[in-house]
């Protein structure tokens, strides 16, 4: 952020309506002067989260998140707070300076990005002339629709071995940079176009740059791979990025859950009967960095892998990943056909849609995965699948899900309760890495003088009137917290002219030894009516307490004091603030 100026942040945020912008993301119901909307910073099923269209600001009643415009977009998309004030200028049909943002697509690698734009416009036109009848024709074919090859911006690398080089050096790219990011090979010192005679599809990472392809034959050709990907580079690392991450993020939102399967043609076709919340792993293992990506969604994974053996094991390999992360897990195994696209062309639809709505949890599916090629007849068998169970059980925080599992067990297999229980607690329970699922820590109750400092403080952040009324009444917070707080306040406004609540979230967004507090502050009082009347109110209450406090320490002080002399002025000084507290 310390490239923009305040200025020009703050006239952002002015043009920005807060309704506006978070009802782009989510649903809003209008509840007399406010806003109400489902949080989606916490699992919730009623609305909880306020918006203040006069105010420009959110709060949720339930989570305590509390902002304005620009840290709401920063917190749902999960993105730096640089590119949230690009994000919502874009919104609002401004452009940021040159100088100050440059969009979220890396300078380092800005001709790269150009040469793949290039590369994607050149493959999707060749899809619409002459040489791309077949090409479509087969697409069709396959049921995808006109909309479903534009929105995954499906294309055709020609015949040609250098089509697509011979235009992009026509451009001045240089062969290197084209080698570098794979659009072409060399093969004994002759270049050639990678994907040749194939059916092209972008890839891209989170934020929706185009990175590389995947390409496809459409025609009978034998001894010539199905498939053929860009090989990893310094814009595609494939461990990074989940394809149609960038689309499918805020329908997952809307949705509260993300489908994850193997390959991209299972996404695209289950993009193309309208479950847009979808992504793809482009194979079976599960990083850490594709891990990090769907739990930042705050949202539940069905995992819908390939019904073979590897889909079979990167379902229990990925779907206990996920659980230590505490990432909220569900299976989808689909029977008779290898994966989601197969079954989608040979059930129909509606099929597809009811194993989506009824997924088992990763729980019951490991059960049921425990029992394979196991005689539970048999008691070693039955030992060690009870067993099984009990540590994968020890991995869970659910004390409905383990009460659960273990009456059942009891009851399926006329095993003691407490045997079961005692042998569960003394299983080490497996590292979680809980963050945004924690539970909500209780508010600890604050005491009249604390609660006085922080409503003079949010009163503060109202108006100058407010600010003029603290400097001439008050002027001092013993506490740092406060007084850091005040003074930043103080600041903002001399070197602003004026001063907001939202416009003030935006100063201390940065400021993380502050900006806590601030929000703390802001989601307890924004409701609060705040007049003058009020503000002096506060003031009076926190001197009366300042006072109070002092004439305590004074009275100890008299106490230890040996000379008469000075207990005599102590006693004058306790008098005179007597007077000042009637």
């Amino acid at each position: 952020m310390a490239l923009i100026s305040n200025e020009e942040i703050n006239a952002i945020r002015a043009s920005a309506n807060i309704v506006s912008i978070i009802g782009s993301y989510i649903p809003l119901t209008q509840r007399g002067k406010n806003y109400l909307c489902v949080c989606p910073f916490h699992d919730d099923h009623s609305p909880s989260m306020s918006v203040s269209e006069e105010k420009q600001i959110y709060k949720c009643f339930s989570c305590g998140a509390t902002g304005n415009v620009f840290t709401f977009v920063s917190e749902y998309e999960n993105i730096p707070f640089i590119e949230a004030v690009a994000k919502v200028a874009e919104k609002c049909g401004m452009k940021l300076s040159d100088s100050t943002y440059k969009s979220n697509v890396s300078q380092t690698f800005k001709e790269e990005h150009e040469i793949m734009e290039l590369s994607q416009k050149f493959f999707q036109n060749n899809l619409r002339t002459n040489a791309g009848v077949e090409a479509l024709n087969y697409l069709k074919k396959r049921g995808l629709t006109d909309e479903i090859v534009k929105e995954f911006g499906i294309g055709l690398s020609l015949d040609s071995n250098d089509a697509l080089m011979t235009l992009l050096t026509k451009k001045s790219y240089d062969n290197k940079k084209l080698l570098d990011i794979g659009l072409i090979n060399n093969v004994s010192g002759k270049m050639y176009d990678m994907f040749s005679r194939r059916i092209t599809f972008p890839l891209w990472d989170k934020d929706g740059n185009i990175v590389g392809f995947s390409a496809r034959i459409y025609r009978d050709e034998k001894n010539v791979s199905k498939y053929m990907n860009s090989r990893e580079s310094k814009l595609f690392k494939k461990g990074e990025t989940l394809y149609n991450y960038h689309n499918a993020k805020d329908y997952a939102k809307r949705e509260k859950a993300i489908i994850v399967v193997e390959g991209f043609m299972d996404a695209i076709r289950i993009s193309n009967i309208g479950i847009k919340n979808v992504v793809a792993l482009q194979g079976t293992a599960m990083t850490e960095q594709q891990i990090s990506l769907l739990k930042k969604l705050r949202v539940k994974v069905i995992l819908c892998l390939d019904n073979d053996n590897a889909g079979l094991l990167a379902t229990v390999n990925n779907g206990e990943e996920l659980v230590k992360h505490d990432v909220e897990t569900f299976v989808i195994r689909l029977s008779g056909q290898k994966d989601p696209d197969e079954y989608i062309l040979a059930n129909g639809n509606e099929a597809f849609v009811k194993n989506v709505e009824t997924p088992m949890t990763f729980f019951e599916f490991k059960m049921n995965y425990l029992k394979q090629n196991k005689n539970l007849e048999n008691v070693e068998d039955l030992s060690t699948y009870i067993n099984d169970v009990l540590k994968s059980l020890s991995a869970s925080n659910d004390e409905i899900l383990r009460e659960l599992t273990l009456n059942k067990l009891s009851k399926d297999y006329d095993l003691s309760l407490d045997m079961l229980k005692n042998k569960l607690n003394g299983l080490s329970p497996v590292e979680s890495t809980r963050s945004v699922s924690e539970p909500i820590k209780e508010k600890t109750k604050k005491d009249g003088y604390t609660i006085g400092m922080e409503k003079i403080l949010y009163f503060m952040m109202n108006g100058e009137q407010y600010i003029k009324e603290y400097q001439c009444k008050l002027g001092f917070f013993a506490e740092p917290i406060y007084r850091e707080i005040a003074n930043e306040i103080v600041y903002f406004y001399e070197e602003n002219k004026a001063i907001t609540v939202a416009d003030f979230i935006t100063y201390i967004v940065t400021k993380n030894e502050i900006k806590g507090k601030v929000m703390e502050i802001v989601n307890e009082s924004v409701n609060d009516d705040v007049t003058m009347e009020a503000m002096d109110d506060y003031i009076k209450a926190v001197m009366k307490i300042i006072t109070k406090n002092e004439i305590k320490r004074l009275k100890n002080l008299q106490k230890s004091e040996l000379d008469i002399y000075k207990k005599m002025k102590i006693a004058e000084q306790i008098r005179e603030l007597k007077k000042e507290d009637v």
